[in-house]
């Protein structure tokens, strides 16, 4: 199907969705403070962008408004559960977000039907997706979209290590 106000990201478009990343990076935090937001993000995000772009497994999606501002983006890939389930297709959705002042316009919608198109062009049985139990209006928007509560994440929360304890070299990161 066509949406007018969506299409799939190009290379050029990699600034522009760079910030609307951070920002929903930086939303999350504020929602969760265990969402802190890395100090090289933007750094990762642009090393990753051009691979994503040219990926036939993953798809980045931007939402245009009527002046052609980029306000919106998701960014979804092929996905399969580990090999002790049963073989299943499926596309996890990364991220979605539309800048504050242009949500309620169709623009969020119009982003997952764009990704709900994709899904059944390759075939997958489902999307998977995850939103922060703090985010209510994330969560009243996924209900909205017939997305329907599959599991439970639960964390226990350890002591805050001081400054003096190095991190050990399972916590360096490697692009996401």
């Amino acid at each position: 199907m066509n949406y007018p106000d969506v299409r799939q990201a190009q290379m050029a478009d990699q600034e522009t969705v760079g910030a609307l990343w951070k920002q929903l990076l930086d939303e999350q935090s504020t929602l969760d403070d265990r969402m802190g937001v890395a100090d090289d993000a933007l750094d990762r995000w642009h090393n990753d962008f051009p691979v994503w772009v040219e990926d036939e497994t993953a798809r980045i999606y931007v939402a245009e408004n009527e002046e052609g501002e980029v306000v919106g983006f998701a960014a979804a890939r092929r996905w399969g559960p580990p090999p002790i389930y049963e073989e299943s297709s499926e596309v996890y959705l990364d991220e979605l977000y539309v800048r504050s002042e242009s949500r309620r316009s169709g623009y969020g919608t119009q982003l997952v039907h764009a990704v709900r198109d994709w899904s059944d062009q390759i075939g997958a049985r489902r999307i998977r997706l995850r939103v922060l139990t703090a985010n209510q209006e994330g969560r009243a928007f996924w209900a909205a979209q017939e997305a329907i509560p599959m599991s439970l994440t639960f964390t226990i929360e350890g002591e805050t290590p001081s400054e003096e304890t190095a991190p050990d070299e399972g916590s360096k990161k490697i692009g996401f």
